[in-house]
């Protein structure tokens, strides 16, 4: 006789539904630990998304924390055809006038025309060298076979300075003329043919090489480049056109601009830490279900060192600027701060140094820029912080958790075998005795 543990053919019993139930019962803690597990990789991402957001403040109170980030400055001219500006750190606020008499120029020459690109441009074997400035003489081999554009290409091979060209001029009998230009302006940078074993002879100079000239609040100055970078400090002038005959106003004002988005971006990277950390931290009593962060004193106690930190006073400055609140930095009743540009911008005019010092991590006072860094740096820190403690013993408790799980997973499928193996033996036990049954019966 046929006998299945999942048919019950004797019993009619449906052994794999009593299975499957039994077997569920048993999974049960299984899934307690599945769902703690959850509950824990969902606290773990949530630190590891606050750590980000706490490098991110860190990293906008670094750009705040020394005197040079305040030392951003703007320029404008008042004839950009003429000139144009540009300013790094080492500027300083001022107006400067400026002329320019002439811009620098590239030496320029052509040599006389052939009939052709292709025509060939010496008799036999030789060379052709030329000499930019007091560098080095640069040669390169000619012979009967080297034509107009291969002359060219030699040149251009060469990287030396000069630039060949070969231009055609619409002249009727030999209008293809080999140009070399210099790569760079000035008179230091004069392009001489030094040998010419070739049949070219370079009589036409296009552009006469020439410094750039110009006046600076009434001081003459030469200089070999249109962009001049040596004369005011921290300002780079781009020389366009020359015009001896007008003045340029070039001033340099400081970039309250840019200050400002570098204080924005401190409050903002503020804010985004609270918004994370109130976001989750929260129950939905309809759901009964808790954001990552409730009844986490971690997270926390991160806000609250950050809150007091930021609404803090820094102590050897004057009691009108030793507060964020002072250059226009408000927070509301759900910890979310503000700026008010206009009040920044004020302060930044009318107190400038005490702006800087209020953020400055300098010799005698911190500043919010090295508080700030500091509290976050400790918070983040790689060995020790306590989100990085928290998540490295978040990940300790999701391993134990997969361990345990691995060992109930074995623990339910031995428990099946055994549940299955004792249904098997009811099942045979029960044919044994129908057995019996149908021999006594055949016996009367």
């Amino acid at each position: 006789m046929s006998i299945s543990a999942t048919s019950g053919v004797i019993s009619n019993i449906d052994y794999e539904t009593l299975i499957t139930q039994l077997v569920n019962v048993k999974r049960l803690s299984i899934t307690q630990l599945e769902t703690e597990k959850s509950t824990l990789e969902d606290k773990k991402s949530a630190y590891e998304t606050l750590s980000s957001r706490v490098t991110d403040l860190k990293s906008a109170a670094d750009d705040l924390s020394t005197a040079d980030a305040f030392k951003v400055f703007t320029a404008s001219v008042t004839d950009e055809n003429i000139l144009g500006a540009a300013v790094s750190s080492g500027a300083s606020k001022g107006s400067y006038s400026v002329i320019v008499n002439a811009i620098a120029r590239s030496h320029k020459i052509a040599a006389d025309g052939v009939a052709s690109d292709t025509s060939t441009i010496a008799a036999g074997a030789g060379s052709f060298s030329f000499q930019v400035g007091a560098l080095a003489v640069q040669t390169v081999s000619v012979d009967a076979a080297t034509t107009l554009a291969g002359l060219s290409d030699s040149i251009n091979s060469l990287n030396s300075g000069v630039t060949a060209t070969i231009v055609n001029d619409g002249g009727a009998a030999n209008p293809y003329r080999l140009i070399l230009t210099s790569d760079n302006t000035g008179t230091a940078n004069a392009v001489t043919i030094t040998q010419n074993d070739t049949s070219l002879a370079f009589s036409t100079t296009l552009q006469a090489a020439q410094d750039a000239s110009i006046t600076v609040d009434g001081l003459a100055c030469t200089r070999p480049s249109n962009t001049v970078t040596d004369i005011i400090a921290g300002v780079t002038l781009d020389l366009k056109s020359s015009d001896p005959a007008k003045t340029v106003t070039v001033n340099v004002s400081r970039d309250t601009e840019e200050i400002s988005k570098k204080v924005t971006a401190l409050v903002d990277k503020y804010n985004a830490v609270v918004s994370w950390i109130t976001s989750n931290n929260r129950y939905d009593s309809e759901t009964q279900t808790s954001g990552a962060f409730f009844g986490e004193s971690v997270a926390r106690s991160v806000w609250d060192d950050l809150r007091r930190g930021m609404q803090s006073s820094i102590s050897g400055l004057p009691d009108t600027m030793n507060r964020l609140l002072h250059i226009g930095v408000k927070s509301d009743t759900n910890g979310v701060m503000s700026l008010d540009a206009s009040k920044l911008t004020s302060a930044l005019s009318s107190n400038f140094d005490d702006v800087v010092k209020l953020f400055e991590d300098g010799a005698s006072t911190k500043g919010f820029g090295g508080l700030v860094y500091d509290m976050a740096n400790g918070i983040t820190d790689f060995a020790d912080g306590r989100i990085t403690v928290k998540g490295k013993g978040l990940a300790k408790n999701i391993s134990r958790i997969d361990d345990d799980i691995l060992k109930k997973e074995a623990e339910v499928t031995q428990y099946e075998e055994q549940v299955r193996a004792q249904f098997i033996g009811l099942e045979t036990m029960l044919a044994s005795l129908k057995n019996q049954q149908n021999y006594l019966s055949g016996l009367y």
